[in-house]
């Protein structure tokens, strides 16, 4: 946690200090020229020292300890902070396209040397800079709100780059360029914010974990001698605090105490691995059922087969003579696993006589 918010403090003054300059420079330029399109960036350049500062009270609040009202920490507030970056682009948004668009109604004459183009490409350079910078840090400890900042900062240099066209444009005689690329400079920045608003409220939400942490999970887990299998991966994210809990399935062999120790083994792989906590529920599976392989192949081809994207797991067979009992969790997509969950009760009584019950556990969407 110290690290995420040394991360993002540091980035979060950088970004102060270059915008600041950047700022300035395209101010009293636009303000020189005139050009409406130049003032709306250097705004815009300004708006980045506001969300960079939204960017360290949002690692600083994060990083604050656990509490009684807040048992896992403060680490979202990290994407409330993303969420707020993304309303202040929409808000500068659309306040450059209401004066871009009068700039187009009524176009002024803008005159830019090729000094001050020259500068501006300079400030296009240090912006691009910033956000590889921003986007570097915001993917190395996992941060939307780094992500955001750095999009950000990626707008800034998308408008400089519409401006320096706008001011050649105009060297040519074409004056409504300048209200144009105020409005390329608006639109940049509402594409942005929409973008970054869904980014960031999709953690407060409860967004899917991304398939690479859950085959990540998976992979550490069954790197421990006596796990045949892994599934049920819930995830739950906190900021930096990773809290995961999953299923294991072992030999039905193991005693009580044997099944314990490999779910620990499991639990402090995971928590060294990914931080945060780790829960782990042991499925002791009987391999050895004289029914086990018959009725394992049987649903993986059948499952393989359908035209339903579907997968079982913690196949258990209760007794070893008739009547047996089936027992297995299915994993399917909701609207047609009611359907597939009753044809496989059919079709395995039917397929195994000594089969007298079936049960099939359909499993919820938020479980890998």
């Amino acid at each position: 946690m110290r690290q995420r918010r040394a991360a993002g403090v540091l980035e979060g003054w950088v970004s102060i200090a270059v915008n600041a300059v950047v700022g300035g420079i395209k101010l009293a330029a636009g303000l020189v020229i005139g050009s409406i399109s130049l003032v709306a960036d250097a705004v815009h350049s300004f708006s980045d020292m506001v969300t960079s500062a939204v960017v360290i009270w949002g690692f600083s609040a994060a990083a604050r300890p656990s509490d009684r009202k807040h048992p896992f920490g403060h680490g979202r507030i990290e994407s409330i902070a993303a969420l707020v970056i993304a309303v202040l682009l929409l808000v500068a948004a659309l306040e450059f396209a209401i004066a871009s668009l009068r700039r187009l109604v009524a176009p002024q004459e803008v005159t830019a040397s090729w000094v001050l183009l020259g500068v501006l490409a300079v400030t296009l350079v240090a912006k691009e800079w910033l956000a590889r910078f921003a986007l570097q840090l915001g993917r190395r400890i996992d941060s939307t709100a780094l992500k955001a900042d750095a999009w950000h900062h990626r707008s800034d240099v998308l408008a400089t780059a519409a401006v320096i066209v706008a001011l050649l444009g105009a060297r040519f005689g074409l004056w409504w360029l300048d209200g144009a690329a105020g409005l390329v400079v608006a639109a940049a920045l509402g594409w942005t914010g929409v973008m970054l608003v869904k980014e960031s409220a999709d953690p407060l939400i409860g967004a899917a974990p991304p398939p690479e942490l859950v085959e990540g999970i998976r992979s550490v887990a069954l790197t421990i001698p006596g796990v045949d299998a892994v599934h049920d991966v819930i995830v739950h994210r906190y900021g930096g605090l990773l809290i995961t809990s999953l299923h294991i399935e072992v030999a039905a062999a193991h005693d009580a105490m044997a099944c314990h120790e490999l779910a620990e083994r499991v639990e402090e792989a995971l928590m060294a691995r990914f931080g945060g906590w780790a829960v782990v529920h042991v499925d002791p599976v009987d391999r050895a059922h004289p029914l086990f392989g018959e009725i394992q192949g049987f649903l993986t081809e059948r499952l393989g087969s359908g035209e339903v994207a579907a997968t079982f797991h913690d196949l258990r067979i209760v007794g070893r003579e008739a009547p047996c009992y089936v027992i297995f969790d299915l994993k399917a997509v909701p609207e047609e696993g009611a359907q597939l969950q009753e044809e496989l009760v059919r079709e395995l009584k039917a397929r195994f006589p000594q089969v007298a019950k079936v049960m099939v556990n359909l499993e919820p969407r938020w479980v890998y």
